[in-house]
């Protein structure tokens, strides 16, 4: 390190938000700081560095291709420094951390991707499960230290942080879609769509959007969780309405393929709810910081 000199800390860090949110406003409200100070700070770092990083588009900002590669470096970096803080800060880092996330979101978003976390932090046992239980009940279990879901969770003694955006698309197997005449939104009424029992106005908003105008009972099973959706969905049952998160190893491995990339019905993303004190803290501030980080996996469809 002797005679080389780092750009600022401060800049890194909103550069950091700014990208992977893909927003200064959204990066100035995960912060707590203004949007001017976003784009102060991103000037700064732009002038450190000699060249522009971003470039504004109508729903926010893009990476620019030179600053495409410094992005995942700079993130990276954070994520070890906050990790190697953590672990001086606390001689409770390491040990057991009990995370909880719904079933669909355990199997198919979070265990493809815990090996990496593992091999990142092996001092941190992560125990994974899809029951929620309180983070301290009355028999002194210590119950869950991090709770992941779909949307806010509001609670008075812990915090939420929004880690990842996310959006629904409608996906069927390969072998549905070339047996079926599917080339607009409106085609998808002619077959089963398939549901889960906690979002049954997915479909009609996903319509709507479409500017689609749909019946009252739309056909299709009802399932009671979105992986049974999407298992259904590669088993040529029909069109399933599936977050994006959860879609990548299917898409990847050709198991599933999304029908349309526009409408994309918006929903509230990953939010994950964590004590800020207590034996597990710092173990569970390293878990978000890299949970937040794997919002560059799946690139958005076009």
């Amino acid at each position: 390190m002797a005679g080389q000199t780092l750009p600022p800390l401060k800049a890194l860090r909103v550069f950091e938000a700014a990208a992977r949110l893909r927003s200064f406003t959204a990066a100035a409200d995960e912060l707590s700081i203004t949007h001017s100070a976003v784009s102060q700070q991103i000037r700064i770092l732009e002038e450190y560095v000699g060249q522009p990083l971003f470039a504004r588009e109508a729903r926010g900002v893009a990476l620019l291709p030179c600053a495409q590669a410094y992005f995942p470096e700079v993130q990276a970096s954070l994520e070890r420094i906050a990790a190697a803080t953590a672990k001086l800060k606390s001689p409770a880092y390491g040990g057991v951390l009990r995370v909880c996330a719904t079933p669909s979101l355990t199997m198919k978003w979070l265990i493809p991707r815990l090996s990496t976390f593992q091999a990142q932090h092996p001092g941190i046992d992560v125990q994974l499960s899809t029951q929620a239980r309180p983070f301290l009940d009355r028999g002194g279990d210590p119950g869950s230290d991090v709770l992941i879901r779909h949307g806010f969770m509001a609670h008075s003694d812990l915090a939420c942080v929004h880690c990842l955006d996310d959006f629904h698309v409608p996906v069927a197997s390969p072998r549905f879609i070339e047996r079926n005449r599917l080339t607009a939104p409106a085609d998808c009424l002619g077959h089963p769509l398939l549901k889960i029992s906690g979002g049954m106005d997915h479909w009609p908003r996903w319509f709507a959007l479409a500017k689609v105008d749909v019946p009252p009972q739309l056909p299709g099973p009802v399932f009671d969780h979105q992986f049974l959706c999407m298992q259904a969905a590669m088993n040529d049952l029909g069109i399933a309405l599936a977050p994006w998160c959860l879609l990548e190893d299917d898409i990847r491995a050709d198991r599933l393929r999304p029908l349309f990339t526009q409408p994309q019905l918006p929903n509230a993303g990953i939010h994950a709810l964590y004590r800020q004190d207590g034996h597990a803290a710092a173990s569970a501030q390293v878990f978000i910081t890299w949970l937040c980080a794997q919002q560059r996996g799946l690139p958005a469809p076009d």
